[in-house]
Parts: C-alpha cells; structure tokens; sequence
C-alpha cells in the first residue's frame, strides 16, 4: 500500500524535480536517489536509477502510447511494474520487457521503503528500431505477439557487467552521448538473444498463447538448469515463477517436447557425463553431486540414456584420454 500522505496523487511529479529531461533528485520526503534521463541515438533515451524510498511507494503515469519498447533491467532491489491489470515483479538481475501497442490506461512502477533499488531503462524508439531493423530485432517487436509487459527472467554476466559499467560512467558523469548510444546498442545486442530465443517459441495453439507465459516457462527453464542437484517439485517451481501448474506442464511439453522431469534428469546425466570425464570422480561421487540419492537409479538412468554403465563409460573415456 503507498503511504496515506501520497494516495490519490501522481508521485512521478513530485519526484522529478530539477532540471527537465536530464537530471531529477527525489524529494526528500519521499527518500533518497536521483534520476537521470540520458538521450540515445534516433529519440531513444536511457533512464538511469537510484531510490532508497522512506515508504512503499508508487510512481505512476496515465494514458502510455509508446510507438518503441522499454526494457528494464534491474541492477539491485526489487520493482514491481504495473500495466492496467497486467503486475510484474522485477529482482536483481532480471529484465522487463515493455511494449505498449494499444494506449496503457494506468501504468506504474512500485518500489518497497527502506530497499536501495538501482535499474536501467532503455526506451528505445520506433525511429532506432526501424533504422537498423534487421540488426535490432524490428519484426519481432512489431508481432503483436509481443505486445504487454513481462519479466524474461536472469539477464546473462556478460549483460550484467554492462549494465553495470553504464550505470558507474552515468554516476561518474562521465559518459557522453555516443558512447551511452554505443552501449545502449550493445545492451540491446545481448538482450535481444532472450528475444529471440522467445520469438523461435511463438506458440499459436495449445496452452500457451501469450508471450509473457512463454517467457515465465523459459524462466523455468533456466532456474531448472541452475538447480539442478536440489530442485522444486512442480507445484513449487510454478509458484516460484507466477504460472499456474498445468500451465508449466503442458506449457514445457510444447515448448522443449519433453517433460520437466525427463529434462531434469537428461541435464543431470549430462553434467554427470563431464564429471565422469575425470579420473579422480567416483561414479558415486558423480552420481551424488549431480542430484541423485540412489548410486542404482543412477546408474540404470545412465545406462539407457547412453547404452553403457557409467562404470563402463568412465572406463572408455579414460582408454580413449590414454
């Protein structure tokens, strides 16, 4: 809930004060932080933030027509973004995808008080996407397919040490037009690899008809990947993500044409594969740290995986090396 005092009021206002279009300092009865807006290439802008709210507070617009696309990328606490009924939850190292075809009736960005929250936002405009359209991704974005907002999950290291070094050159005022022009491309270089991933999975029939679930499922399966040894069963998994379970369930059969369990284990024989590549690992050393509790089905879900024991295999391997 905001803070009584700042219900019913537009906070964008109050908080934006300075000088227009370049630097903001948040009001101290709201918090502490700055905005700054930092022109890019073609009327795309970069938006750059730090806020430390003494409330749990609500930054709100009316009316959004965006001809572009936003994508935040969140660099340290937690923003919750808010498209009419469509709410988003953004942590650290997660990126937001907006983009608004139809007029956004109300849409708003909510942060938590006494939490240091850092993000980048780039508004990259129908004039840069449509100059370099092919290199930018133009016809994915133009699918109303891909119209509303959405999280698609962790960013890659390689986009977060960017991001990183964009925001201590903003900080640092020592970033000049092109060079935040030429990052910001770059940026969106890395990025647009998540969208295009998401894009070969436009799913047109079956349980899955909107981007957003299409990227909560690839979400999944990315936090599967990181999770392997310890995983959450289904009903946890899609909680964790904001889906509903059958959603995951069918959702991850169309999309990887496999369950998530027979991709659980074929990630775990995998890694239990370059394990085994290694003379000093046991097969139940192998076996134990990629997730199995039983040495026995792991060598049986080995074995029908790869047509050979992971003894046997371990063996080959070894000979082959020599």
């Amino acid at each position: 809930m905001l803070h009584q005092a700042l219900q019913g009021d537009d906070v964008s206002k109050q908080i934006q004060q300075g000088v227009e279009g370049q630097y903001y300092q948040v009001n101290p009865e709201y918090g502490q932080g700055w905005i700054q807006i930092s022109p890019l290439m073609s009327g795309s802008s970069l938006v750059t933030m730090s806020f430390t709210p003494k409330y749990d507070i609500e930054i709100f617009e009316r009316e959004l027509k965006h001809s572009g696309l936003g994508v935040t990328l969140c660099l340290e606490g937690q923003v919750t973004c808010i498209a009419d009924d469509v709410k988003v939850i953004v942590s650290e190292d997660e990126a937001c995808f907006q983009r608004f075809q139809a007029v956004c009736r109300y849409g708003a960005s909510r942060f938590k008080k006494g939490i240091n929250h850092k993000y980048l936002t780039m508004h990259l405009s129908h004039d840069w996407l449509t100059e370099c359209g092919r290199s930018l991704g133009l016809a994915i974005v133009n699918d109303r397919y891909w119209s509303g907002i959405y999280n698609f999950g962790k960013y890659s290291d390689q986009t977060k040490q960017l991001a990183d070094l964009v925001y201590q050159r903003v900080l640092a005022s020592s970033a000049n037009y092109h060079l935040l022009s030429a990052k910001a491309l770059e940026l969106w270089s890395l990025l647009l690899e998540k969208l295009q991933k998401l894009e070969k999975f436009n799913v047109a029939v079956g349980s899955i008809r909107k981007a957003e679930d299409v990227a909560k499922i690839i979400q999944a399966e990315q936090f599967i990947r990181e999770n392997y040894q310890s995983p959450p069963n289904l009903l946890s998994l899609a909680r964790h993500i904001g889906i509903n379970d059958n959603k995951l369930k069918c959702g991850f059969k169309e999309i990887f044409q496999e369950t998530v369990f027979s991709y659980l284990r074929k990630i775990r024989l995998e890694r239990s594969k370059e394990l085994l590549s290694h003379q000093y690992y046991s097969v139940s050393r192998a076996s134990q740290d990629v997730g199995y509790t039983s040495s026995s089905h792991f060598a049986v879900a080995f074995k029908k995986a790869y047509g050979l024991s992971p003894k046997d295999y371990r063996k080959q391997f070894s000979n082959s090396v020599k």
